[in-house]
Parts: C-alpha cells; structure tokens; sequence
C-alpha cells in the first residue's frame, strides 16, 4: 500500500489525515527506525516513495533473498497437502517469478505439473485452457477421492446386526489310549468281603 499524496491545498483535516494514515502505514521501530534515520541523512530531499522502497529492499530484502524465493517457487510441489493450501502456496511465490507466469499457458502448466501424481493422471485425459479450470478440476477430483474415506467412517458407525445364537455341539473329546486298553480288559471281581484272598468259596 502506497502512503496517501498531499499538496498543501487540501486544507488542515486532510493534512492530519495524512499524517494519521502515514503513520499507520509506515511505523519503523528498533534497530529499522535507526537505519532509516542514518540511511535518509545522506539522501536527496524530498525523498521519494520509490527510493525509501528500494533502500529498504537494499537492506531487508536483498538479491539473494529474492532468488531463493524464486527457486522456492521453481521447485514447488503439493507434496500430499490440499489443493487449495498447494495453491496459496502458489500465489504467493509466483510473485517472485513474474517472467514465469505472465503467460497464463505456462502458469498453468506449471501448476498442474506440481499437482499430486493421483490428480495429474485424472486431469490427463482433460483439456483445460486455464489455471482456474486446472485448478477447479483439482478440486473436484481431490472432493471424489475422500469419499469413500467418509462412507467407511460412516458404515463403521452404522450398529451391527445383532448375531443369532446357534448352540454348538460339544466339541468331541479325544480318548486316552490308556483307558481304552483298561476298558477292553476283563471286568475285575472283588472279594467278598469275609472271604479271604486266594480261597473259592
């Protein structure tokens, strides 16, 4: 935002509306307040909109800063986040590449290639002229492939169907060998028992 414009002939409340809205915009404090007041000492006056902006930029946003941000936006990809949050993304360092995406064929491009591989593929087969058709597109396959995330979570809330009671047999218990043998000897008779053992009565 560019501060507001004042001639002198606008009267006494435009001058301290200037002064108001100038200060809201532009208020440096700390260590910025110090340089600009060093810095400006050795400028022309008056000093104009377009140096203070390109002395600051000197200062706190050099070169080198810039071109990061433009590698940044270079290599840009969704990387598994949403389409609206890879697009903020977008936006906001397209900025720092205005060669790149002045031509509306090579932003879109540029950015349908960023998209998540499952997304690139569904749009493959689809002739979008625009980055907001490419991005529309997106959207619309991205809502799709939830779907059925939501119906799972919704069928596993759904109660089951109470199960029927069915008696099982018990199970069939395996004999011990032993005892089978035992079963097959011939039964034992017992004394009586006033006779003694050894004597037939």
């Amino acid at each position: 935002m560019r501060p507001p414009s004042f001639s002198g002939a606008e009267g006494p409340l435009a001058a301290e509306e200037f002064l108001k809205v100038t200060e809201t915009i532009l208020t440096l404090t700390n260590t910025a307040r110090i340089w600009w007041t060093a810095e400006k000492a050795h400028l022309e006056r008056p000093i104009s909109w377009d140096t203070f902006t390109d002395r600051f930029n000197r200062k706190y946003f050099p070169q080198s800063a810039r071109d990061e941000l433009l590698q940044r936006f270079v290599e840009l990809k969704q990387g598994g986040r949403t389409v609206d949050e890879y697009e903020a993304e977008f936006s906001s360092l397209s900025r720092y590449a205005p060669h790149l995406v002045t031509d509306p064929t090579f932003r879109r491009h540029k950015f349908q290639k960023g998209l998540d591989k499952y997304i690139m593929f569904a749009l493959a087969g689809r002739a979008l002229a625009t980055h907001d058709a490419v991005l529309d597109a997106a959207r619309e396959i991205e809502s799709v492939q939830k779907e059925p995330k939501d119906s799972h979570v919704i069928q596993s809330r759904t109660p089951a169907a109470p199960t029927r009671n069915v008696e099982r047999p018990p199970p069939r218990q395996q004999q011990n060998p032993q005892r089978q043998q035992h079963s097959q000897r011939q039964p034992f008779h017992q004394a009586h028992p006033y006779q003694r053992p050894g004597v037939q009565s």
